[in-house]
């Protein structure tokens, strides 16, 4: 190993704020997703006053329930980690191999959640599950781009459309927080806030989508232009 290997590892932070986040928001859908996983591998009624708390269709048709809590959970444990430069650099080995479950994971928990909405909700296939549909769609195309772009060393790419796929992928997780921020302004004014509440159930999944890639397009352009030449911590690490 060089000294000016050596110096780089030095160098390149954790980038703990954006790890942290991703796991703060992750916890949100992953720690209720390795519960329910849980009870649902215990059985109804195995704890008593507990496993009435979770729908009890998950027990009728569990294939679906486990395989998305599953990958969830899994997803939401791995990918954090991805955003890390010093990571990716001084674990190259677990970088790689945390990546390929993270992506694995992605998708399968894009698809099995149609499956669960199919499984549990069969007679409900209107607007809300044709967005599913569309998000799912979105994750998996995100994730094989990026890919793509990895296998062919475009490591730029590579890292753009992992971000692209990860900002679809917590496009689940959105809503609670645009739901929130309905409630808080709009609530004081029961006839606009029914209005907006309604097209906010209807439409949420397009509203998160669109908000994080937006995000994500800003923060990626003003990277760009403040950094014009400069290589990417991605290409650091490769």
């Amino acid at each position: 190993m060089t000294a000016q290997t050596q110096h780089t590892k030095q160098v390149i932070k954790f980038n703990w704020p954006v790890v942290a986040g991703l796991l703060l928001i992750a916890a949100i859908p992953g720690i209720p997703a390795m519960f329910i996983l849980a009870l649902v591998l215990l059985g109804s009624g195995a704890v008593a006053g507990v496993s009435d708390v979770i729908n009890a269709q998950y027990f009728a048709t569990p294939a679906a329930i486990l395989t998305h809590a599953t990958s969830g959970a899994l997803f939401f444990l791995t990918m954090p980690w991805q955003f890390s430069p010093r990571f990716r650099v001084r674990r190259p080995v677990w970088h790689k191999v945390s990546g390929q479950l993270a992506v694995t994971s992605g998708c399968i928990m894009a698809v099995s959640g149609v499956w669960m909405h199919w499984m549990l909700s069969p007679h409900e296939l209107g607007g809300r599950f044709v967005l599913l549909l569309i998000m799912s769609t979105a994750i998996c195309t995100a994730f094989c781009v990026a890919i793509v772009h990895v296998k062919k060393k475009r490591i730029a790419l590579h890292k753009k459309w992992m971000i692209r796929a990860v900002a679809l992928s917590l496009a689940a997780v959105t809503p609670l927080f645009t739901g929130a921020l309905l409630h808080l302004v709009f609530s004081p004014w029961e006839g606009i806030y029914e209005i907006l509440l309604t097209f906010h159930h209807n439409y949420d999944r397009l509203i998160a989508m669109a908000i994080n890639l937006a995000i994500v397009e800003v923060i990626t352009w003003q990277k760009g232009v403040s950094q014009p030449n400069a290589p990417t911590l991605s290409e650091q690490s490769y």
